[in-house]
């Protein structure tokens, strides 16, 4: 049976109004070409500045997606996604529920108000375009900006009035500056294909405005730095398209020294920075660099941050080593420093100097597991697998971790049910009245059935009690229940308020649903007689249809 598209409902929380707003007008625009449509998969391509492709996929445990646009990286639900959900929607002939549950005809509603208006002649139009841009001064910004992108030169004066933010911006504001943006981003595309030097004036004046709104508001929607990566992918195909030489040196340093999320990456300018231009912020970059006074021990180095990364991104796009070493030996008062430094070596084919690196580092950190961890790479890079196993080991006596676990098997290969065993032996030895670490342990080896008998017979903190019961709620559910019920009677003895009531109904429920019991009604009876002056729990727990 083919599953039902999403909803508006879903769309406009997976992807937020302003996403949705806008994946709504390039369905409408014709800008999804869908090459499947078919049981549990949506697939097909989306045509904006670039072509992007794109799927959505019915799992069991719901829809997945991808799209290949910068504003969907790490999963985010982009407008190309919610674009591609209305175009399938509206060939299915599909009528959202939320439209359904009113009078049909204003499903319509926007088509209608299209034809009518382009009905009406040119003055009358006009005429109210006006009338809204005098009560309105965003309107009026937006048909400046219109007006501009026909008058060469006036596009800057008009993008200078779109961008004027004000003071602070709280989280809706931030999402309706951010949407005021998108024509004078559907402006910068239009001018990229007729003159790509103009487009990268236009995008280095908006990115620099940009990052100084960005600093004052509440951008947690993602909405205004989800427009600033499209400016800087703008910028930097306009460089691409004709490639600026020395003349990009000092504008690419100037805003990189203000973009502290990576939006203007150095690789991508390289080439069009020319020869010459690669040697102009080369020196900017060192200049800056050897500027840096030394580093303080006793705080952290945040004039002296951005500055070493431009230098370390500098000597990687380079290749230059020497220039990486100064950068990253700069301060080496942290273990973390010291292993920058030990997977550059490695990373630039340097084993044997890696291994004394490693070495030292050890000497000096002696407690730090990552670094004893890299220096059993090391060492069995060079052949000595039985120090490489005894480094193993210490970590994971030091950390026993699942990183530590994982570690130690990979290491002992076909002996590890000896080092298995000497590893939960030690694990134990760490444990404090309760099996925690070993069910940890034994959970992420995947061997359930063993964390499952050992928290039958030791006590397992509530947390980690509860990530079992998850586990083997389908293969197990007597023992799931058994273990919801267990971290219940714990949270019971000591309720809090309003929050504690919701999590303790949320366990005693799952475990009603894996495995009812006769102490299981006897608990929810002994909750009842103990707490029955608290009303709101008394609720709960009947809405949730747990009665004694």
């Amino acid at each position: 049976m083919k599953p039902s598209l999403p909803e508006d409902a879903w769309l406009r929380e997976q992807a937020g109004d302003g996403a949705f707003a806008r994946g709504r007008a390039y369905s409408r625009d014709g800008r999804i070409s869908l090459s499947q449509v078919s049981e549990g998969v949506l697939a097909g391509e989306a045509c904006g500045s670039e072509v992007y492709r794109l799927q959505l996929t019915c799992a069991d445990s719901g829809w997945r997606w991808h799209c290949d646009c910068p504003a969907a990286d790490c999963g985010a639900f982009c407008k190309h996604l919610v674009a591609a959900v209305l175009t399938a929607r509206d060939a299915d002939g599909y009528v959202d529920a939320e439209q359904d549950a009113g009078p049909q005809p204003a499903a319509r509603e926007p088509d209608d108000l299209h034809v009518f208006l382009r009905a009406q002649p040119a003055e009358r139009l006009a005429d109210w375009l006006m009338a809204l841009a005098a009560g309105d001064r965003h309107v009026e910004r937006q048909l400046l900006l219109r007006r501009a992108a026909s008058q060469p030169g006036a596009l800057k004066s008009a993008l200078a009035k779109v961008l004027t933010a004000g003071s602070f911006l709280d989280y809706r504001r931030t999402m309706d500056y951010a949407a005021r943006l998108d024509p004078a981003i559907e402006q910068l595309r239009d001018v990229l294909q007729r003159d790509p030097g103009e487009c990268r004036a236009l995008c280095e004046y908006m990115l620099k405005r940009l990052f100084q709104v960005i600093e004052r508001c509440d951008d947690s929607s993602g909405s205004l730095g989800e427009r600033l990566a499209e400016v800087a992918h703008l910028h930097a195909r306009a460089c691409a398209d004709a490639p600026p030489g020395k003349a990009l040196a000092k504008a690419l340093y100037t805003l990189q020294c203000k973009d502290d999320w990576n939006l203007l990456p150095l690789a991508a300018y390289w080439d069009a920075l020319g020869r010459e231009g690669q040697g102009a912020y080369a020196r900017l970059v060192l200049d800056e660099f050897d500027g840096l006074p030394p580093p303080s021990p006793r705080r952290f180095d945040t004039d002296g941050s951005g500055a070493c990364r431009r230098a370390e991104t500098l000597a990687r796009c380079t290749r230059d080593f020497e220039l990486l070493q100064r950068v990253l030996r700069r301060d080496l008062s942290s273990p973390w420093q010291h292993l920058r430094v030990l997977e550059s070596l490695r990373e630039f084919g340097h084993a044997r100097d890696a291994l004394a690196w490693a070495e030292n580092a050890v000497k000096r950190f002696p407690d730090d597991g990552g670094l004893r961890a890299a220096l059993a790479d090391c060492l069995a890079d060079a052949g000595l697998e039985d120090e490489a196993m005894e480094q193993d080991w210490q970590h994971f006596r030091q950390q026993p971790s699942n990183a530590a676990w994982t570690g130690l098997k990979r290491r002992a290969g076909s002996d590890w049910p000896d080092w298995r065993e000497r590893a939960l032996a030690h694990a134990q030895s760490r444990e404090d009245g309760h099996a925690t670490l070993r069910i940890d342990l034994l959970m992420h080896d995947g061997d359930i059935g063993a964390a499952v008998e050992l928290a039958r017979e030791q006590p397992v903190l509530p947390g980690t009690l509860q990530t079992l019961a998850a586990r083997v709620r389908q293969s197990d559910p007597a023992a799931a229940g058994a273990f919801y019920l267990r971290v219940a009677r714990l949270l019971g003895n000591e309720l809090r308020g309003p929050g504690d009531y919701k999590k303790l109904t949320a366990l005693v429920a799952e475990a009603a649903r894996c495995a009812p019991s006769a102490d299981l009604q006897a608990f929810v009876a002994d909750v009842r007689v103990k707490h029955a002056r608290k009303p709101r729990l008394m609720a709960m727990l009947t809405e949730a249809g747990l009665r004694s």
